[in-house]
């Protein structure tokens, strides 16, 4: 990659798409001086304030200032490099010190060379770029021409499917084999030129195609080349494949489709290789259709001339019968700017096998708030008893099955892995008899945390080389090969009265029976444990005898190697990064359901040091941009993830976009009684709490027009809540004015979790149906939940905002105590303390920045809780809600200044309509 010498100069002109407003224009002049200085920015814009558009146009117009002054400075060192070598050499003629002189000469040479090497990887990347768009346009014009969408390619099924086949070297091989010949093969591809990307990250892939949305209306969207980039999960257009929605079965059977060199549906036995017709008759995939080697450089080629979102990019892909997934990828080694979800970005296996290359590149993570509290649970994994005891049971069953096969290297790989299994139920089989911590003298304690090298001497696997484990279980693809044999024992024939039990194979037939009764028991733990969520989500529903059926339908087997090679992988990470959570809870204990710790048996791994898997980042990108509109406080970030590099951090902070007068904040310390409104945990389920609350919204709901969205602590609590609403009457009365709605409960489980959040999506639906036809609602959500992040209640929608009580996280947490006790260890006392109280702000404000979305809009904000007087806690508020926050001494002044504000508000609506 080529560095310019000459520094570029900060322009005044960003070609935002409109006049932009003073902080977006300071924003854009200090992010280019970010960018250009190779410097750490941490940005915090308000959300309303444009913030995703500021930022891509500011990198956009530096990334083309760039590659300009590169092609410039190229070209005259050129020309100067050129003629000082040309000078050299006459002087070397007749100069006295022949050798000094021929020494510089060379040095001279050599830069040429160089130079001239560059140029011309450069001249060929261009000319590819202009040979993929006249192609795209010739494309395109046709398409006009003939009226229609046609393919544009050629189908593999017309082709006969062999001689395009999208060759293994190309997109897999580095997924798979990761060798010293792959690396011998990798080193000998030839170079390329390799320019300046940004690699523009957010959360949910909803964000990220709003921000594509928002680059196709500026002037960078008619030349840019910016590709979306997305998982297995979201791009796959195979009709098999997208109807699983276990992601890691979705990348194993794509990979093996990969991996199969028939084109045609074959059979395979349980160890993933082909063989004859199987007895079994098992169906497997074969070579995917849709990889051919012409139609996935084509949709490549495509997405790097037109702007495709997730959505585009899956249509284009369905038409053309090419594979998103691998034309993202190969789109991505000549895009300009890419965008990508956070897990494809911070975590650094994805990162590699998505072939994401972050040397000298410009990393932007938008929504950014949560960044810590993100890479901490993309590297924390959890493995329960259950899992361990099926896995234990399919690699027996395996062994048992193919161990004729084996060599004796592999067998003995595969014994030691048996061993750490059967080391790892123990742990969580048997109490331990030294409590680590003595907490209650009333019962033992089920939670223990450990370093890792103290699991492995516990568990007496400490002499095990779980890296040599973890890479043969990498070289001989077995997660995949048992995830094969998982799916055979579904496909095995069942006995019944009209065949005799088999003459041998006792033991296989033992362990298949086994694994069945194991994942049966597994699936009536989780209809259990969902019951009741779904009793609380769905309200009269009946569900029909066929319905019924149909859930009780046997699934597939899935293996669960991987989650156990994930915990394996974080077992070999330094003991001071993280600790190990030995939750061995009792069967007795599994159904109290009294809080997230009372589940079944497992080993969890939590990350406490997140600055070790962000290094890599800091390292090898140019410049990186942390934005967000809530950031402060930033000494977590600066501490936690740039100890580093303190001297490269940049902070800025600024102001929100709308009038002072566009925003009236309350301290609301008093009830309507005149009550204190105190509502920790011990007093907010009291009546007379709940009484106040109640009494709070139904006289809000009288002076507040519109929506009104009131954030609770919890779910349970949002029950309570409504429950004494309709006790009291109150909700009758708040009914003849507003329409009352409630967040539904997510679904932690993973079972329902789709289902859970098409439930939000109606009741948001619904609720702005009823704004919009002149009506009023009140939304009754969750702090934390899929309502407080990232959606969007501008104008009617979100007239006022509550949030009751400080949403503090369960203390007793052995996750929370753990991080507190290591932040006060490596920080210094008290750090725990304070990243406890940021974990509750932080959420705090996300709830409030769902509302003022604009520079015309407005709305009142409500803080119930006497404890946001405090002025460690207002310090901890946004700016523009802090420098006018009033803390009522009674809540009369609350009712009177919000009827006030609105009638203002309405004149000067009047006045200007």
């Amino acid at each position: 990659m080529y560095e310019p010498l000459d520094t570029l100069p900060t322009p005044s002109d960003f070609h935002f798409p409109f006049p932009p407003y003073e902080i977006q224009q300071q924003l854009m002049i200090e992010l280019y001086k970010v960018l250009e200085n190779k410097e750490i920015g941490i940005f915090e814009s308000p959300t309303g304030t444009g913030k995703s558009l500021t930022l891509t146009c500011s990198a956009l117009k530096w990334l083309e200032d760039h590659e300009a002054l590169i092609r410039k400075e190229l070209l005259q060192r050129l020309e100067k490099v050129s003629k000082e070598v040309e000078k050299l050499e006459k002087e070397q003629n007749v100069a006295s010190d022949w050798i000094s002189m021929y020494s510089k000469t060379s040095e001279q040479k050599q830069e040429l060379l160089e130079l001239k090497e560059i140029k011309k990887l450069l001249d060929e990347y261009e000319e590819k770029l202009k040979v993929i768009k006249e192609k795209q346009k010739s494309l395109k014009q046709k398409k006009v021409a003939n009226g229609q969408k046609s393919k544009k390619g050629t189908s593999i099924l017309e082709t006969g499917g062999k001689e395009d086949i999208l060759d293994e070297q190309n997109v897999v091989l580095e997924e798979i084999d990761n060798n010293d010949e792959d690396e011998e093969i990798e080193s000998e591809k030839p170079m390329k030129y390799r320019d300046v990307q940004i690699f523009f990250c957010s959360r949910t892939h909803t964000q990220l195609a709003q921000v594509v949305k928002e680059i196709k209306r500026t002037v960078y969207g008619e030349r840019v080349r910016c590709v979306s980039m997305a998982s297995r999960q979201q791009l796959c257009i195979h009709k098999d494949l997208r109807k699983i929605t276990n992601t890691a079965l979705i990348n194993e059977l794509c990979l093996d489709m990969a991996k199969n060199t028939n084109s045609k549906v074959t059979s395979c036995d349980g160890d993933g290789c082909a063989k004859k017709k199987s007895r079994v008759n098992m169906k497997s995939v074969g070579k995917c259709p849709h990889k051919t080697q012409s139609l996935v450089q084509e949709l490549s080629e495509l997405s790097l001339a037109e702007i495709l979102d997730i959505e585009d990019l899956v249509s284009e892909g369905e038409q053309l019968e090419a594979c998103p997934y691998y034309s993202a990828r190969m789109a991505t080694q000549m895009g300009q700017i890419v965008m990508l979800p956070y897990q494809l970005l911070l975590h650094k296996k994805s990162r590699e096998l998505a072939g994401i290359d972050l040397r000298g590149s410009i990393v932007i993570i938008d929504e950014a708030h949560n960044l810590l509290d993100c890479i901490s649970d993309i590297y924390s994994c959890e493995i329960t008893l259950g899992q361990l005891q099926s896995v234990q049971h399919q690699i027996v069953a395996y062994k048992m099955k193919y161990a004729s096969r084996f060599n004796s290297a592999n067998l003995l790989s595969i014994n030691r892995l048996i061993f750490v299994i059967k080391r790892l139920v123990k742990l969580l089989t048997t109490p331990a008899t030294q409590p680590t911590v003595a907490e209650s003298n009333e019962k033992p304690n089920k939670f223990r945390m450990l370093c890792t090298y103290e699991l492995m001497s516990e568990g007496d696997f400490f002499n095990i080389d779980l890296y040599e484990l973890l890479k043969f279980c990498e070289r001989t693809r077995f997660a995949q090969k048992l995830q094969g044999f998982a799916k055979t024992l579904t496909m095995e024939p069942k006995p019944s009265e009209n065949q005799p039990p088999p003459a041998s194979g006792g033991k296989s037939a033992a362990a298949v029976g086994l694994l069945k009764r194991l994942q049966q028991n597994h699936e009536e733990k989780l209809s259990k444990s969902n019951k009741q969520k779904k009793q609380e989500v769905v309200e009269d529903v009946k569900v029909s005898p066929n319905t019924e059926e149909k859930k009780q339908a046997p699934t597939m087997i899935i293996s669960s190697l991987r989650p156990l090679l994930t915990f394996l992988e974080a077992l070999c990470e330094k003991a001071e990064d993280g600790r190990i959570l030995v939750n061995a809870t009792d069967e007795m204990s599994t159904n109290t359901g009294s809080n997230k710790y009372d589940s079944q048996p497992s080993l969890k791994y939590i990350l406490l040091r997140p600055e070790s898997h962000f290094q890599d980042v800091v390292k090898e990108a140019r410049a990186i941009i942390v934005a967000g509109g809530t950031m402060q406080p930033t000494n977590e970030l600066t501490e936690q993830l740039f100890s580093s590099c303190p001297e490269r951090v940049k902070l800025r902070f600024y102001d929100h976009v709308v009038p002072e007068d566009a925003v009236l904040p309350f301290v609301v310390t008093k009830g309507p009684s005149g009550r204190n409104l105190c509502f920790n945990f011990s007093q907010r389920s009291s009546t007379v709490m709940l009484n106040e609350l109640c009494s709070v919204l139904e006289n809000l709901c009288n002076v507040v027009p519109a929506g009104l969205v009131c954030f609770l602590p919890s779910y349970d609590y949002l029950n309570s809540v409504y429950e004494q609403l309709q006790k009291s009457g109150i909700l009758q009365r708040i009914s003849n004015k507003k329409r009352v709605f409630r967040e539904p409960r997510s679904d932690a489980g993973g079972g329902g979790g789709s289902s859970a959040e098409q439930n939000v999506d109606q009741i948001l639906a619904e609720y702005s149906r009823v704004i919009k036809h002149q009506q009023g609602a009140l939304l009754l959500s969750v702090v934390g939940g899929k309502l407080s992040e990232g959606l969007n209640f501008a104008d009617d929608l979100g007239r006022g905002v509550i949030v009751v009580g400080l949403p503090y996280p369960y203390v007793n947490s052995p996750e929370i105590q753990e991080r507190m006790s290591y932040l006060d260890k490596t920080l210094g006392p008290g750090s725990g303390a304070e990243y406890y109280e940021n974990l509750c702000m932080k959420a705090v404000n996300q709830c409030i920045g769902r509302s003022v979305r604009h520079i015309r809009d407005y709305a009142c904000v409500y803080l119930l809780d006497e404890r946001y007087a405090r002025e460690n806690i207002q310090r901890k508020l946004p700016q523009w809600i802090s420098r006018h926050l009033q803390v009522a001494a009674t809540y009369g002044k609350v009712q009177g200044g919000t009827v006030k504000f609105f009638k203002q508000k309405k004149l000067k609506t009047d006045e200007s309509g």
